[in-house]
């Protein structure tokens, strides 16, 4: 395996799915608060604004994935 090849590999499958990963524990990240809120039957001090814009967040990614074929972003997003 030459250099070019092995930096397209890094450029066009690490790179993608080391940031899929991040983006997913990120938007993974309030989940156990959400649960605990779930659990006590109120939000308490759990603010759901972030929620929104996380959802409208992931829909235009989506759209972009749609848009570009681009199956990480898709992955990434959908979860």
């Amino acid at each position: 395996m030459d250099m070019t090849s092995t930096a397209v590999v890094f450029e066009e499958y690490v790179c993608p799915t080391i940031g899929a990963i991040m983006s997913t524990l990120t938007f993974a990240a309030p989940i156990k608060s959400l649960k605990n809120s779930i659990k006590a039957g109120s939000l308490g001090d759990l603010n759901p604004t972030p929620w929104a814009f996380m959802t409208g967040n992931c829909i235009g990614w989506l759209a972009y994935s749609f848009i570009t074929l681009d199956l990480f972003v898709f992955f990434c997003k959908c979860t």
